[in-house]
């Protein structure tokens, strides 16, 4: 087989894990844990979590060969001859939102089992759902939240994968692309692990591994260079981190946006209404959109539609969906909203966790020589230990697959 992979090809793939683990889940457990009585509350503060998902140690076998066994390169043999089961617990946490106010967020731990070691922890940050409830704490719902579990659970690591505040059973709305907001709330999701590793007698051995695909990728460098430059104590030791395809300098992303013939009208509209949100532009819906959209978006973009459906609603190019002059102010950078992207570049700062950027070649979204761009800013900054890592002929979504099978391996030499 080429070594291009389709999207369509790493989509099949993640559906087979996907279909193997709702085909022989056990079934979920009624039995909860309220990790949030009584004390103070503070952000970090565990409020509750549920067992929602279990699976024996052949099904994680079955899965992984099912899913991770067609990757050029990658042996998996040996996880399959050394799986084990896997518990994960549906939590909510404290976290403060974009004005400082204490907030429930949720996200899924995943945890091996039985518990009878010291585990190193790995925290995944998802790529964009537009639909707020497609998160890890709804794991039928979230492939990637399935594959974490295979790969990482399944295999000796404390699993932690945030929803994101505005997602899941968040009730505010999404900060997309939000670095501040971003970081606090996933290193907050670190301290509930924390507790919650407590309150189940769970041993962690401090060691800290990161990584995330697309928004994801953005999230994973903004929480890094949050806890590298943290001046409070922070409940394990960052020890490696893997973003995906990330979208690490938001104005370059955007100006993509407007060639990109793969249908980015979700992606603009998410993301102006966000810093329209977060930074309180005066502009009305009527000057950012043009008609019938600016009586649309609201309702198009409210979390409860998915890409797919979103992509369906609106038009095909930009110049279709915004406002001329909106466009014409940002490419002159005198529009709040160009300061706003540039507010939340990632790529800005010298790494000091060894980083590898995965991504595919034939990524669709974020272009390969833009992870290149962003490593050589990073390194000319200052960092030491970064690499680009090229997981093959993969599409945007597609690099999922090949990229956590292989930051696996890589963690495991740490």
């Amino acid at each position: 087989m080429s070594t291009k992979r389709s999207g369509k090809f790493m989509a099949s793939l993640v559906l087979a894990i996907t279909l193997c683990m709702l085909l022989m889940s056990g079934g979920c457990s009624d039995s909860s844990n309220d990790g949030g009585s009584g004390g103070n509350i503070y952000a970090g503060k565990l409020a509750n979590a549920d067992l929602v998902k279990e699976f024996t140690a052949q099904q994680v076998a079955q899965a992984i060969e099912s899913g991770f066994s067609n990757i050029p390169g990658i042996d998996v043999s040996e996880m399959i001859a050394t799986s084990n089961a896997v518990m994960a617990y549906s939590i909510e946490y404290y976290t403060t939102d974009i004005n400082g106010e204490l907030i429930i967020v949720s996200g899924l731990v995943a945890f091996p089992s039985p518990a009878d070691s010291e585990y190193p922890v790995v925290q995944y940050h998802h790529g964009t759902q537009f639909n707020n409830q497609d998160v890890p704490s709804n794991p039928d719902r979230s492939p990637e939240a399935l594959g974490c579990m295979v790969v990482f659970a399944g295999h000796g690591y404390i699993t932690s994968m945030p929803d994101y505040i505005g997602q899941g059973k968040s009730e505010v709305k999404h900060p997309y692309l939000h670095v501040k907001s971003e970081a606090t709330s996933v290193a907050d999701m670190l301290k509930a692990v924390k507790e919650l590793c407590g309150e189940l007698a769970v041993r962690d051995n401090s060691k800290l591994f990161i990584i995330g695909l697309s928004q994801g990728g953005h999230t994973t460098l903004a929480v890094q260079k949050y806890l590298e430059t943290a001046d409070s104590e922070q409940p394990f030791n960052l020890t490696a981190s893997v973003p995906i395809a990330g979208v690490y300098n938001v104005p370059k992303e955007w100006d993509f946006l407007f060639t990109n013939p793969h249908g980015c009208s979700p992606l603009a509209v998410h993301l102006t209404l966000a810093y329209r949100y977060i930074y309180g532009f005066k502009d009305t819906l009527s000057e950012l959109f043009l008609p019938p959209y600016d009586s649309q978006v609201l309702s198009i973009d409210d979390g409860t539609h998915n890409g797919d459906e979103m992509y369906e609603m609106l038009p095909k190019t930009l110049e279709g969906l915004l406002q001329p002059n909106f466009i014409n102010e940002v490419n002159a950078k005198t529009h709040p909203f160009y300061e706003a992207m540039k507010d939340n570049i990632i790529d800005n700062f010298a790494a000091i966790t060894p980083t590898r950027l995965y991504t595919g070649k034939d990524d669709e979204l974020w272009p390969y020589s833009y992870s290149v761009d962003s490593c050589n800013k990073m390194k000319a900054l200052g960092a030491k230990d970064i690499e680009v890592v090229d997981v093959g002929g993969y599409s945007h979504k597609g690099s999922f697959v090949p990229s956590v099978i292989r930051a696996k391996f890589w963690f495991d030499t740490f």
